[in-house]
């Protein structure tokens, strides 16, 4: 339920980052844009490779650029927008590289940026943009009204509302959400999809918001409304998670717990992590206590484990391994794909007695 009619040709930077952990949203662009129309990515330290030599699961031919010069050079349809692929601890924008945006704005390119420093409120930015008649997109800027929780998706009629928990930041909670909301929709459903990230917000999300940016009275009461919104026009909610609840910074998480009140929980973890993104003094990941945390709230809401394969993990391993262990269902979803976690989906929560 993306609700997308005419794709934006668009340019995503990465500089560095592409395929990494904090290329995270030119990762899900390549991957899936129904919003935009990914011509290429920028990042001179893979020039002249392809996206799917960097991730093997994405079939497309999206060239990797050195410089924002070759590829305007080398690409035929114009870009129309200029989206800053690279999500920092912190949301930071990488201003060490606003010469190169200010450039894609002298080439008629809107900018769009997920950082929480917001272009917008750049004066130097702003009177660019004036300058070259194109438009600033600060994805993960609020801008409407704050709402409290009132418990109106507590109630009986609405459709079932699945969360996407993780073990950790960046480990492709968004990701795999997307893919069972595409077996979904295969299979006849009429799935929604609630972003709560601003990587999800550019890949089109027709609900949503970037939960981060909200403030605490009113996160809880957001995400409310917004799967709210969703189910008025759908048969399931597949609701993006965020973080995890037991990472250092785990407020965001707990908030979305409680705001979308879920009837079923998938859990994410990649058993090749060594450390929590962005916190080498923590231990790394656990899943069996980010488990417990959920189901402190959700008694045995967890139904199906999802697995990251990075670092060069065996996935037909750890799922065995898994399925043995906690008696779910588990399927890395870039490898062996959604079905199985679709079929319980199908089974628990969409099958008519």
């Amino acid at each position: 339920m993306f609700g997308i009619t005419e794709r934006i040709p668009a340019l995503v930077f990465a500089e560095g980052e592409f395929g990494k952990l904090d290329g995270k949203t030119a990762n899900g662009l390549v991957r899936f844009s129904p919003k935009y129309e990914i011509l290429g990515v920028i990042d001179s330290t893979q020039e002249n490779h392809h996206v799917h030599e960097v991730l093997s699961d994405v079939k497309k031919d999206i060239p990797i650029f050195g410089s924002l010069e070759d590829a305007l050079e080398a690409i035929k349809t114009p870009p129309k927008a200029f989206i800053n692929g690279i999500a920092r601890d912190g949301g930071a924008f990488p201003y060490e590289f606003k010469d190169i945006f200010f450039k894609a704005m002298e080439n008629g390119m809107d900018v769009i940026s997920g950082a929480q420093e917001y272009l917008t409120d750049d004066q130097e930015f702003v009177k660019k943009a004036r300058e070259c008649g194109v438009d600033i997109w600060d994805v993960r800027k609020p801008v409407d009204e704050a709402h409290y929780v009132c418990g109106k998706i507590r109630v009986d009629g609405l459709p079932p509302r699945i969360l996407m928990v993780g073990t950790d930041c960046a480990i492709g909670k968004r990701t795999t959400a997307i893919e069972l909301y595409k077996e979904l929709q295969a299979r006849g459903y009429k799935p929604a999809f609630v972003a709560t990230g601003q990587t999800g917000l550019m890949q089109g999300a027709r609900y949503g918001t970037p939960l981060d940016a909200v403030k605490g009275d009113f996160l809880s009461g957001k995400i409310e409304h917004e799967v709210w919104l969703a189910s008025q026009d759908s048969d399931i909610v597949l609701v993006e998670g965020q973080a995890c609840i037991t990472h250092p910074q785990g407020g965001v998480p707990l908030g979305l717990l409680k705001g979308c009140h879920p009837h079923g929980v998938i859990i994410q973890h990649a058993p090749g992590r060594k450390q929590l993104d962005g916190m080498p003094n923590f231990p790394p990941p656990d899943m069996d206590a980010e488990w417990e945390t959920v189901e402190f709230f959700y008694p045995d809401s967890i139904f199906a484990i999802t697995i990251n394969h990075e670092n060069g993990i065996d996935p037909d391993e750890w799922v065995e391994m898994y399925e043995k262990k906690y008696g779910l269902p588990a399927s890395d979803v870039l490898v062996h794909g959604p079905k199985k976690i679709v079929d319980a989906i199908e089974e628990r929560f969409l099958t008519n007695d």
